[in-house]
């Protein structure tokens, strides 16, 4: 049986300037001892999707499935949730200082934790948050289990929300930038942390995160989105070596070093659209070098391409098309101007981050 099963998710947000589209359409289905990373800009549905999987998105409008080892999560109760999320799957916040409770000791909050799903003493229990607190890397655990949240800084308000996570050994940890707040050596600690946990109980492990670096210490497959989608889907090694979607080109192009020291970084032109007027068509068309005519009004499918199983693109380019070499470029460019206009072509001109290929005249 599978771990999590996400089926065709969608979430939206009724507001008075229209339908927020959050999350559209997105499916994964992990296994236990699997760890899953979901990259993506800020605004692409990435953590919406994660906290409606636990029940945190009230009143939003929501449709599809979440299995979580055969149960729907989306059908419990409020009940029957809350005997799930803290014991069962755990989640790591994105903002430590909003997450915990300014007028309670860090270490009572993580002592509630565990006697809420575990019957054992409120000494066991302390003695537990201390442990946990020694073992992400909080000094002096002893004293500073006592301290408040504003008495921590940022780095150890995020390692004592890790503390807190792991604090029931759960089945599934959803980390949403776990590490943002930390310097590279905590980084690093904290991901062999979740690894040793993850080898000893079998956890299944889902990583939101902007850092392509994490993903690819960690991650088994990896899950691109994009205005609330999944636009490419791949096991970790097949989508930094042989990624097929002009978005996920994109993300690869920005990392630092990639193409030695002396060689400008290429961000990727323009900025996310809003998830209330997404645009018709493929929604990355607005910024994609490769538009073509087609992409203006018709928005691609998740499909199979390349020749790595598993390997999905949401892209109108020719499904052998995958990789990041100057060839396959070319390759690229040639076969979105045999499908462009007078419009795709002027909006593919504007937006090259780099110049076009050379083509026979």
């Amino acid at each position: 049986m599978n771990r999590l099963e996400v089926k065709d998710l969608t979430v939206a947000f009724p507001t008075a300037d229209g339908l927020v589209q959050a999350v559209r359409g997105v499916s994964f289905v992990l296994e236990a001892g699997q760890t899953l990373g979901v990259v993506g800009e800020s605004g692409s549905g990435k953590s919406v999707t994660m906290q409606t999987i636990i029940g945190l998105t009230r009143g939003a409008r929501v449709t599809g499935q979440a299995l979580f080892e055969g149960q729907d999560l989306l059908a419990m109760s409020n009940d029957d949730l809350r005997h799930v999320r803290g014991a069962e799957i755990s989640m790591i916040f994105q903002d430590p200082l909003s997450s915990l409770h300014p007028f309670y000791r860090v270490g009572w909050q993580i002592v509630e934790m565990i006697r809420a799903h575990q019957n054992v003493s409120s000494h066991a229990a302390r003695q537990r948050a201390i442990d946990l607190l020694r073992l992400v890397g909080i000094p002096q655990p002893e004293r500073r289990v006592d301290d408040f949240p504003h008495q921590f800084s940022g780095g150890m308000r995020q390692r004592a929300m890790i503390a807190m996570a792991l604090a029931n050994d759960p089945k599934l940890l959803i980390a949403d930038e776990p590490t943002t707040a930390l310097d590279v050596t905590v980084q690093a600690q904290i991901i062999d942390l979740m690894q040793s946990l993850q080898k000893e109980l079998g956890t299944t492990i889902i990583m939101v995160t902007h850092d392509l670096g994490v993903v690819a210490d960690i991650a088994d497959e990896v899950i691109v989105m994009y205005a609330g989608r999944a636009v490419e889907q791949a096991d970790r090694r097949t989508l930094f070596y042989r990624a097929h979607h002009p978005y996920t080109r994109g993300l690869m192009g920005s990392l630092p070093g990639k193409g030695g020291a002396h060689e400008r970084l290429n961000p990727i032109a323009g900025q996310p659209p809003s998830l209330i007027r997404i645009p018709s068509g493929c929604p990355f068309h607005p910024r994609c070098p490769f538009v073509m005519d087609r992409c203006l009004t018709e928005e691609p499918p998740l499909l199979d391409v390349g020749t790595d199983e598993g390997h999905r693109s949401a892209c109108w380019l020719p499904a052998d098309l995958t990789g990041f070499d100057r060839q396959v470029d070319e390759r690229r460019w040639t076969a979105a101007e045999a499908d462009r206009s007078g419009r795709a072509r002027a909006m593919s001109r504007a937006l090259l981050p780099t110049p076009a290929p050379e083509r026979a005249s």
